[in-house]
């Protein structure tokens, strides 16, 4: 069940990333420089919301989480999808098929990371599970880019 909702979120974002690339009415260069800062612009909204959200503000159910990282998390997060629309509506297809390709990624390395470590760049799952350890430190799931760049990154 829970491997099935991560994959179908997965197919969802990615079938609909490259939908919106084909119906792109812009050349191929400026569709891979907005589908690069749509890349760009979902790592670092992960790496803050993760950061300053989920460690901060709410932090209840991502507590949960935290104590119990293998137990499935089964919410599709609506409010992701929300945002996605508007995106659309601000920023067009390209760039949201950038930020919906690293939400996809995104959802790949959270689920191998709990549930099939094997499957997953040995960087990404030191990082992620360092986090759960030090939940101050390593914010970045899908990359540690933003770790580096903010200075969160916990050397291993």
């Amino acid at each position: 069940m829970i491997a099935f909702i991560y994959f179908g979120e997965m197919l969802v974002a990615s079938s609909l990333a490259i939908v919106l690339l084909a119906l792109s009415p812009f050349r191929m260069s400026s569709d891979v420089a907005l589908l690069v800062a749509g890349v760009l612009t979902w790592t670092l909204a992960e790496y803050v919301v993760h950061r300053f959200v989920l460690h901060s503000l709410v932090t209840t159910q991502h507590g949960f989480h935290h104590a119990n990282p293998d137990a499935a998390v089964l919410n599709i997060f609506w409010q992701i999808w929300v945002c996605f629309g508007l995106i659309y509506l601000v920023a067009g297809g390209a760039f949201l098929a950038g930020g919906l390709f690293a939400y996809s990624w995104y959802l790949f390395v959270h689920h191998c990371a709990h549930h099939g470590p094997d499957r997953l760049p040995l960087l990404l799952l030191k990082h992620h599970r360092s986090h759960h350890q030090f939940a101050t430190r390593n914010y970045g799931v899908s990359t540690t880019l933003w770790d580096h760049v903010f200075g969160t990154m916990l050397r291993q």
